[in-house]
């Protein structure tokens, strides 16, 4: 659904990838922060093991420039600008779609680098049961069921899960005063629920709700005293994300289909830290709420199909930090056309986005695609994005330093892109080369001795994405390899955390009941800050896996990353797990 309406793969213009419930049980990953990182133009960066703050860069573009979606909403933090994907359970994932390049003109701000776009499970086929249990190194355990399916003109389905795991030390460089030798742990609490009424064929209603708690703890602080670390204050935070949205989908006549829902959802962050005396517990509170309302008329007719839309998206943020403004609306309106000619294929969307804070947004995207034989296909586009400031950005008030600024812009961004791409049975190849540059970039900057954000930088990112997918009888490969420049234009710096080299290829091998996995995942060598002074090394990560197929019903999965127990850093100064073994079993019968 990468254009808003549904599509098969193959006739998808963007630069796609569909990641589906089977794939992510038989490679048997734990976090969908793992499953992101062996995605094409995806590189992730993550503070300290699982449950910890975890960065999505898609295409070198900032963690704030990717829209993620959970059931078609937003569920992001308007003062950070990121949604806390670490923090999302994957067993309740259905699919995952991943965009990438600039979609603004598709799915409003924030989308410089792309879109994710998550599904959790919903009921179809007979009603049956699900239900798995796991066991791991580091103290690892998780367990989950639920029930899916449809009866006669009811779907539903209704999930719930747990999981925890001890983890390892956030802070891994003993010399930092941060440093804590004790194990920074993880625990989740999770459900979902779709329930959908179909009233014929082409008329369905429905509502859905999702709430996933998590307890993190990590290290921080200049903590006294520092010669006895066990009486060191336990950091450690409770997010809760959760929506609820009711939704009509109508197919009024052979021509119009319409999607109209309203929902609402919650980024609720409690943090919890010493005073300076280390005496007192000190709590701190950021809460972003959004309400989303959207309608959505797809319209067919000889001359292709038409999309026409509109949104609203009233947000507001609260807590212990006061704002000087706190709440903002943007109301946005689209179009879109798709149209298929013998061996020409056309897209073009539009889009306004109305900002409470600082005005009116205007974005939009040209693509053609020309099938050049049965097996190659080419496809050109262009497109136009921006980001919106965060309320932290905009309107935090002095502390630590650090101060916000009323009078920023939005960040500004224009694509170009070419890809190639050879599909011939069981085998699909593709390659991409796109140019994004990035205007009225925003970056802290010292003024007097205070930092305060301004829009003063302009970014390059530019890069060509190489992919694989076949099969040959019973084995099966994928990989993919980006080699991108994601560069501060003005200086030449290399943004960030980003490699110019990062790939992943993998293999499975299926004997009967049983499968065989093994993965690599490499990276080049990075820095962690703008002046291109802190090095990151490079590394390449080794996972195996296997998938036993006990019976129809029941199947075990056992995984172990960093098989070789190689040493690295996402982020500097930061723990990543050593080699770590996990076990699943699981009851879920086919349909």
């Amino acid at each position: 659904t990468a254009a808003r309406t549904e599509q098969k793969v193959s006739d998808a213009l963007g630069d796609i990838s569909v990641i589906t419930q089977d794939q992510i049980q038989k490679a048997g990953q734990t976090t969908l922060v793992q499953l992101l990182a062996m995605q094409p133009g995806v590189q992730i960066v993550q503070n300290g093991g699982t449950g910890k703050s975890a960065d999505v860069f898609i295409r070198g573009a900032n963690a704030t420039h990717t829209v993620v979606l959970i059931d078609g909403l937003r569920v992001n933090s308007a003062t950070t600008g990121t949604t806390a994907l670490e923090n999302i359970p994957l067993d309740q994932i259905e699919r995952v779609e991943i965009l990438r390049g600039p979609a603004s003109s598709l799915y409003g701000a924030d989308a410089i680098g792309g879109v994710i776009q998550i599904f959790t499970k919903s009921g179809k086929g007979k009603p049956r049961l699900n239900a798995s249990m796991g066991l791991g190194t580091y103290g690892s355990s998780s367990a989950t069921a639920g029930v899916a399916g449809r009866v006669e003109n009811t779907s539903f389905s209704v999930q719930a899960g747990a999981s925890s795991t001890n983890g390892v030390s956030a802070i891994a460089n003993k010399t930092l005063i941060t440093y804590n030798p004790d194990d920074d742990g993880y625990s989740n609490r999770n459900v979902s629920l779709k329930l959908a009424q179909h009233f014929s064929e082409n008329h369905e209603l429905g509502i859905q709700g999702w709430l996933n708690e998590g307890t993190n703890h990590y290290d921080g602080g200049n903590i006294t005293p520092l010669a006895n670390p066990r009486n060191r204050f336990d950091f450690y935070g409770n997010r809760r994300q959760n929506l609820v949205s009711i939704y009509s989908k109508n197919q009024f006549t052979e021509n119009w289909l319409s999607n109209f829902s309203v929902g609402q959802s919650e980024d609720n962050l409690e943090s919890f830290s010493p005073n300076t005396a280390n005496t007192l517990k000190v709590r701190s509170l950021f809460k972003t709420t959004q309400t989303q309302y959207a309608w959505q008329n797809d319209i067919t007719t000889d001359i292709g199909l038409f999309t026409l839309g509109a949104e609203r998206r009233e947000q507001k943020v609260e807590g212990t930090t006061t704002f000087a403004k706190d709440e903002r609306n943007i109301q946005s309106y689209l179009t879109g056309w798709q149209y298929k000619l013998g061996s020409h294929q056309f897209q073009a969307n539009a889009r306004l986005d109305q900002n409470s804070q600082f005005g009116d947004k205007t974005t939009g995207s040209l693509a053609y695609g020309y099938q050049i034989n049965a097996e190659w296909r080419a496809h050109a586009s262009y497109g136009t994005a921006f980001s919106a400031p965060t309320f932290n950005q905009l309107y935090s008030p002095l502390q630590s330093g650090f101060v916000g600024n009323a009078n920023l812009k939005p960040e500004e961004a224009e694509n170009r892109e070419v890809g190639l791409q050879y599909t011939q049975g069981h085998h699909r190849l593709g390659a991409i080369y796109y140019k994004n540059n990035v205007d009225d970039l925003i970056v802290n900057t010292r003024v007097g001795t205070v930092l305060t954000p301004l829009n003063v930088n302009e970014a390059e990112l530019k890069g060509l994405t190489l992919s694989y997918n076949g099969n040959w009888d019973r084995t099966q490969v994928y990989g993919n390899a980006d080699f991108q420049r994601a560069e501060d234009a003005n200086t030449g710096n290399w943004l960030p955390r980003r490699a110019r080299e990062h790939g992943a290829l993998g293999l499975t091998q299926t004997w009967g009941d049983w499968q065989f996995g093994s993965e690599i995942e490499s990276s080049g060598h990075r820095f962690d800050d703008a002046a291109n002074t802190n090095r990151l090394s490079g590394y390449t990560l080794v996972n195996v896996f296997t998938n036993y197929r006990i019976n129809q019903d029941w199947s075990v999965n056992a995984r172990v990353n960093n098989l070789f127990d190689r040493e690295y850093e996402l982020a500097k100064d930061y723990g990543t797990f050593g080699t770590n073994l996990f076990v699943t079993l699981r009851y879920s019968p086919a349909l």
